[in-house]
């Protein structure tokens, strides 16, 4: 009896100490029809998780240490393989280490969540220093080793080898501070043994019932003695009244002659035009009724670009019991029309 008491209070003594979270979801996407400016099609479904939205995920949390492991199943033949994997640990309060998979940024809009040149993400060693509203992150994004470890695959932040010249990999500092007047933020991100370099710094702040923020950043290409880099702005600011919300994200930037680090998704960033101005935007209006979401979502990757181009997408989000549904009607307006009825379905458990 006695053992049983003991086995009890230890793992209720575990229990109060290490908070687990274990999650998963199934998305499947859907396309009632589409037209691609030639060909039409109807009724296509496919596996929608990716690797941003793994289908299994499970955390461990505790005061001083804690864990957390992500699985997705888009690996070639279909296989689950992990995606997200960390370790984080605090040796004092105010001192934290995270080994494994790290992700942040300046700020982050909150219509498409992926837009802002400013978010870093991959796997390394980073430490954090939190204090009274101050804050300091230092990341080595060292990649993940792939391999035979014990046959010299390992992947090193810094590596020289014989007769050769000294290679170091991504190198990153974020500084912040948080009070009454909003938060700002400032950043520093090498890359290719200190030859590209990126400069950034953001404010956010709410007024009332709006919340917003401004990033800034400068890029500067030095392995290339003709490169200019290049400078960025973004602006994002969102309110509610009542059940009407909107949300607008607005960038604008520069290009110099050989410009460095262009993602193909991002709004005025997605074209490499040297020496050239870039300005995009994203609105999105909902409306909040009875279960039911409509939304409008507007987006133009380059206002100034030769040729116009536009995706407009009315749609409705709306829950069947445990499913979430997202249906639009998706339009690219532009030299060629296209037209897509995506449908996502997610049951979340």
């Amino acid at each position: 009896m006695k053992k049983i008491v003991g086995i009890i209070a230890a793992v209720a003594m575990a229990a109060s100490v290490f908070a687990a979270d274990v999650s998963a979801k199934v998305e499947i996407l859907g396309r009632l029809f589409n037209y691609d400016g030639d060909n039409i099609g109807s009724l296509a479904i496919a596996e929608g998780n990716r690797n941003w939205n793994p289908v299994f995920q499970m955390q461990v949390s505790g005061d001083k240490a804690g864990a957390k492991v992500a699985f997705n199943d888009k690996k070639s033949g279909g296989e689950v393989k992990s995606i997200n994997y960390s370790i984080w640990f605090k040796p004092v309060d105010i001192l934290k280490f995270n080994i494994g998979e790290f992700a942040t940024e300046l700020n982050q809009e909150k219509i498409d969540w992926c837009q802002t040149e400013t978010k870093i993400e991959g796997n390394g060693v980073a430490l954090n220093i939190a204090s009274n509203g101050l804050t300091f992150d230092l990341f080595f994004n060292t990649g993940w080793t792939e391999g035979n470890w014990d046959q010299g695959a390992a992947v090193y932040w810094m590596k020289k080898d014989k007769d050769q010249k000294a290679v170091v990999g991504e190198t990153y500092f974020k500084f912040g501070y948080a009070a009454d007047f909003g938060s700002i933020t400032a950043y520093f991100d090498a890359q290719d043994t200190f030859k590209l370099l990126e400069f950034g710094a953001g404010y956010a702040n709410t007024f009332g019932s709006v919340n917003m923020f401004v990033n800034a950043l400068a890029t500067i290409n030095t392995a290339n003695d003709d490169s200019f880099g290049r400078f960025r702005g973004e602006l994002f600011a969102s309110t509610n009244v009542d059940a009407f919300g909107i949300s607008a994200f607005i960038a604008g930037e520069y290009q110099g002659k050989n410009p460095a680090g262009l993602s193909w998704w991002r709004i005025a960033d997605n074209t490499q035009k040297p020496e050239k101005a870039l300005v995009g935007a994203s609105l999105k209006l909902t409306y909040g009724l009875d279960g039911f979401t409509p939304y409008l979502y507007i987006k133009d990757v380059d206002f100034l670009a030769d040729k116009f181009g536009m995706e407009l997408k009315p749609g409705v989000t709306f829950n069947v019991g445990t499913c979430a549904f997202d249906i639009a009607l998706d339009m690219n307006l532009g030299e060629k029309f296209t037209l897509d009825v995506p449908v996502g379905m997610t049951v979340a458990f």
